[in-house]
């Protein structure tokens, strides 16, 4: 017996695929934010007279944590599809 994809499951795998695409922009929209924040003394100054809390969240911890959380992501996206083959050739 051959099982196929439903459009449902092909629907859910496309929405997982943009949803993990629009993280990764963020993720690397963020990055670039904190490594500027991080080398421009002005900005850092700023941040810190306007708005402190912004700069605790620029100050790359949180960037480089979320592009570990996406590498991960990934691995288990690649992993899942990897699978959904393999359970496709059965």
């Amino acid at each position: 017996m051959r099982l196929t994809m439903t459009k449902r499951t092909r629907r859910v795998d496309t929405t997982l695929l943009i949803a993990f695409a629009q993280f990764v922009i963020i993720v690397l929209l963020l990055s670039g934010v904190s490594a500027e924040y991080q080398s421009n003394r002005y900005m850092q100054d700023w941040i810190a007279q306007n708005a402190w809390t912004v700069g605790y969240l620029l100050n790359g911890y949180l960037a480089s944590t979320l592009v570990g959380v996406a590498i991960g992501g990934a691995f288990l996206l690649v992993q899942k599809w990897r699978g959904a083959k393999d359970f496709g050739k059965e």
